[in-house]
């Protein structure tokens, strides 16, 4: 397996890692408000979700390298945007520019690392396994390192600078020492894509009316989505007012980390033990989640923010695998793909509901209240498929035999989230 490759793909996660245990507190400290910050992200998601499309095909045509590289400059651009903004409209361009960067790099440098070990016939799940090793690896290193380094200097410069200079190191890195061989350019590509997304889009709407497993699924999607922006835009800056010890954010975000996987590890034991109780540990899951935000929203010390902040992600990293498997369970391999996408799609969707909404929230009353709405409406979407149960039971099918070891996509996306 390449080993530049592998270094530069850890390097691009502790270079993320740097700036998420700090990222609101970043955006806040340059420019940004409490009212707008959630619109400043939430148009990253936006941003994500228009330029998929065109830089799927801009890859296929120059190649992946080139794809990586052009996403590396953007990215390197975007924050060094940051480094010198001192206004939310600054802020804005370079979180368009960072969204660029990350539909640019979406699966780029991974799909090579894969494709180029594949032909060496080395085993998919060993490739997979090492590119999830590295990625958690480089998150969590990164977010500790984040944390320690947060108070040296003004205004987290020292963790954007940081940053910058590592991305511009993978971009050496990659131009010296990545290969791609030449690629063949195809005729068409544009249409040829056009041409798949919109037959994936019918297919995966046709059948999701079709599943009353998958419609439901759909909305769990949704409001993950909108808990997981509602929680990340908002938990640093009620950490920070019981507790402006920044050391503190970049262990709190690595635990968060860490829990997402042991919730992982859980489910999964729970699922092979329980193999036809999906929707029962789905409910088991999504209720006391739906229950700890609404206690998070009135949490009044760093103890008590702290403690559910991390049992909101063990029960998030439980239910996501549930969610997953539950999925892969009634969808046939014809489907797969496309249904995967627009999980993901809708997921993004969330998002950007819980940045329109944290912002009309945080301007007409406490930012907290965000996290209650979310957790309401998780208690009332359990309530409401609790009744459903035995209507939603006949409509699954028998468990399919790669339902947990198909879990993963979604949760490369939970991470992504984060």
């Amino acid at each position: 397996m390449s080993k530049p490759i592998q270094f530069v793909y850890f390097l691009k996660f502790f270079a993320s890692g740097l700036i998420v245990p700090i990222l609101s507190l970043m955006l806040l400290a340059r420019g940004a408000t409490i009212e707008n910050v959630s619109l400043i992200i939430g148009l990253y998601s936006v941003t994500v979700i228009v330029s998929e499309f065109p830089s799927g095909v801009f890859a296929d045509l120059y190649g992946r390298k080139t794809s990586f590289l052009l996403s590396s400059i953007l990215y390197l651009i975007s924050y060094s945007m940051f480094f010198f903004s001192r206004s939310a409209w600054v802020l804005l361009a370079a979180m368009v520019i960072n969204g660029l960067s990350r539909a640019f790099s979406s699966g780029s440098i991974e799909s090579l690392f894969i494709d180029q070990s594949v032909e060496k016939q080395v085993p998919l799940e060993r490739v997979t396994a090492r590119l999830s090793i590295l990625e958690s690896a480089g998150l969590g290193i990164g977010a500790l390192a984040g944390g320690a380094i947060a108070g040296i200097g003004e205004k987290f410069s020292l963790n954007l600078g940081g940053n910058i200079l590592l991305t511009a190191v993978i971009l050496l890195l990659t131009i010296l020492f990545v290969k791609e061989a030449p690629r063949k350019h195809a005729e068409h590509v544009a249409s040829s894509h056009l041409q798949l997304f919109t037959k994936q889009v019918k297919e995966s709407v046709a059948f999701a009316k079709q599943r009353g497993t998958v419609r439901i699924l759909l909305i769990f999607f949704l409001l993950m989505g909108l808990s997981l922006s509602a929680i990340e835009v908002y938990w640093q800056p009620a950490l920070e007012t019981y507790q402006p010890v920044y050391w503190l954010f970049g262990a709190v975000t690595f635990a968060g980390f860490a829990f997402v996987m042991f919730g992982s590890w859980v489910a999964e034991r729970l699922l092979r033990k329980n193999p036809g109780a999906g929707i029962r540990l789905l409910l088991l899951f999504k209720a006391p989640l739906g229950a700890a935000l609404i206690l998070f929203s009135f949490s009044r010390s760093e103890y008590s923010l702290i403690g559910l902040y991390l049992g909101l992600y063990l029960l998030i990293g439980s239910s996501s695998v549930v969610e997953s498997t539950l999925l892969n369970q009634v969808t046939p391999s014809s489907h797969r793909a496309s249904i995967l996408s627009l999980f993901s799609l809708v997921l993004q969707i969330g998002g950007v509901l819980a940045s329109v909404g944290g912002f009309l929230v945080s301007t007409y009353s406490r930012y907290q209240n965000m996290w209650l709405i979310a957790g309401a409406l998780l208690l009332i979407t359990c309530a409401a498929v609790a009744v459903l149960q035995k209507r939603i039971a006949r409509l699954t099918p028998q468990p399919l035999q790669e339902t947990v070891e198909s879990a993963p996509p979604i949760m490369d996306d939970i991470i992504e989230h984060i």
